[in-house]
C-alpha cells in the first residue's frame, strides 16, 4: 500500500496520483523527481526497495523535510502535537528547531499558509500528529532515496536506458506562487530531447508549450481541484494541463 505525502504544496500531482501511475514505464531501476514539491508521485508509485530515487527541489523547506523523514527521528513524544492551538502553531513555526521539531515546524508552514505556498502567515492549524506517526515508514521506504538541493538539471547525470524522469515544473505565468518559478522551458527541452531514459512531464496546458514540446507525445487532460484523482472535461473548479511524455 502506497503511503501519502506528509507535505502540502501549492500545485501537488495529487488529483492525477493514478493516472500518472497508470502511465509509468514498466521496468525502470532508476527514478528522478528534479521538482518534486510535495512527493505525491513518488510515495504514490510505491517503488520496489531496488530502485534507487532520486530527489530535487530549490525550495530547501522541501528538501530539509524529506531529509529528516528519511533520518527517522524518534516519535516517542509526538502527543505534544496534539491539541495545539493556533496561536501555539505560530509561535512554534516562529522558534528554531531541529530534528522532529523542525520537520513539524515545515508540515505546519506549507500545510497552514494560503494555498499551501509555504509563505505568508498561518491562517489554519493543521492536524499533523498523524502524519508523524507514520515517519518509521517514510524512512524505510526512502532507505534507497537520494535528495538534492540545486538546480534540476543537476539530476540528469542520473539518466540511462532504465531511468525514469517524472518532472512537474512551475507552470508558465506562476510568479507569486513559488519561491524561484524561472523556468526557461527550452532548455528543459533541449536536456529532455537527449535523454536515453524514459520521462513523464506535467504542465499547463498552453499553446506555447504545445507547440515546444511537439516531438513528443502530448495528451491533454482537465484536473478537478482537490484531491480527489478525477480527470474531467467538464464542471467547474478545473485547471487544464498536459502529459508530455517520450514513449
Amino acid at each position: 500500500m502506497s503511503l501519502t505525502s506528509p507535505l502540502c504544496r501549492v500545485g501537488r500531482k495529487k488529483p492525477i496520483e493514478k493516472t500518472i501511475k497508470s502511465l509509468a514505464p514498466k521496468n525502470f531501476n532508476i527514478y528522478v523527481e528534479p521538482f518534486v514539491g510535495s512527493g505525491d508521485i513518488y510515495f504514490f508509485l510505491d517503488l520496489d526497495d531496488n530502485i534507487k530515487s532520486v530527489l530535487n527541489d530549490k525550495d530547501k523547506l522541501i528538501t530539509d523535510a524529506f531529509k529528516i523523514m528519511k533520518s527517522n527521528p524518534n516519535i516517542d513524544n509526538i502527543e505534544r502535537f496534539k491539541n495545539k492551538s493556533l496561536e501555539e502553531v505560530k509561535k512554534y513555526v516562529k522558534q528554531s528547531h531541529s530534528g522532529l521539531d523542525r520537520l513539524a515546524q515545515i508540515i505546519y508552514i506549507l500545510c497552514g499558509t494560503f494555498g499551501s505556498k509555504g509563505i505568508g502567515d498561518i491562517y489554519k492549524n493543521p492536524n499533523i500528529e498523524p502524519k508523524l506517526r507514520r515517519i518509521p515508514q517514510y524512512a524505510e521506504y526512502m532507505k534507497n532515496t537520494t535528495i538534492l538541493n540545486g538546480d534540476y538539471k543537476n539530476t540528469f547525470k542520473y539518466d540511462s536506458k532504465n531511468t525514469f524522469f517524472f518532472l512537474d515544473p512551475p507552470y508558465e505565468k506562476s510568479k507569486g506562487i513559488y519561491k524561484d518559478p524561472i523556468i526557461n522551458y527550452e532548455e528543459l527541452k533541449d536536456k529532455l530531447k537527449n535523454i536515453k531514459g524514459k520521462f513523464i512531464l506535467t504542465i499547463n496546458d498552453s499553446n506555447e508549450i504545445i507547440d515546444l514540446f511537439k516531438d513528443f507525445n502530448i495528451r491533454r487532460i482537465t484536473v478537478k481541484g482537490g484531491t480527489e484523482n478525477k480527470t474531467s472535461d467538464i464542471g467547474d473548479n478545473v485547471r487544464k494541463e498536459l502529459i508530455i511524455k517520450n514513449y
